[in-house]
């Protein structure tokens, strides 16, 4: 299953419109698809996160479930995204070791080494850049993007990525980058998604 190019990470539900603005996303092509909400109930988040597994199946897009264990199970989702504040890695490791596991490291080369040693499928690094996404996100230093090159397993880059710093972040060896209000705050989402896609193939990215 390819883990590169355009991840797209869907912001907390506040109605249907998500729904739209996703399925057009992956449509003018999503690589891959978070569904990370931290505000709906669990009985919500099924309703959802069964639209949007729908469309990625739809698509063939890999569905990538935030934090929840039990909801990636079952939404019968691909995998599972874990921060520095989530499920233990260990435990998903142990009970889902066929699913995709994906894991923020934020500003640290030693942290992402590590998770690939422990069996981790890919790694994200940010936020880079001020983003509305998460007010409390750390912004790290962009040159920690130098040492990625002893990481074998796909690298990702999140956090207020734009058409304006897109060039900052792809002109180091990662293997996409992952966004949120990029795509779902645009007033033309195909268009976005475009000129992201084509950033990431002249980049060799995709």
């Amino acid at each position: 299953m390819k883990l590169k190019g355009l991840y797209l990470v869907t912001p907390d539900y506040s109605g249907d419109w998500i729904i739209n603005a996703t399925e057009r996303a992956i449509k003018s092509g999503v690589d891959i698809l978070q569904y990370r909400d931290k505000t709906s109930t669990f009985r919500d988040k099924l309703a959802i996160g069964k639209k949007l597994a729908s469309i990625c199946h739809d698509y063939s897009v890999p569905f990538i479930v935030d934090d929840d264990p039990v909801l990636m199970d079952i939404l019968g989702a691909d995998g599972i995204h874990i921060g520095k504040d989530d499920v233990p890695f260990d435990y998903v490791k142990s009970k889902y070791p066929d699913h995709i596991i994906g894991v923020s490291t934020y500003g640290s080369i030693k942290d992402a080494l590590l998770y690939q040693k422990l069996g981790a499928d890919y790694v994200a690094f940010g936020s880079f850049f001020p983003t509305k996404t998460k007010d409390d996100a750390t912004i790290c230093d962009i040159n920690v993007l130098k040492g990625i090159r002893p990481i074998n397993i796909p690298v990702f880059v999140i956090g207020g990525i734009s058409r304006e710093n897109i060039d900052l972040v792809l002109k180091y060896g990662i293997s996409g980058i992952a966004v949120v209000s990029a795509i779902y705050s645009h007033n033309d989402i195909e268009d976005q998604v475009s000129y992201f896609k084509s950033k990431l193939i002249e980049y060799g990215k995709n």
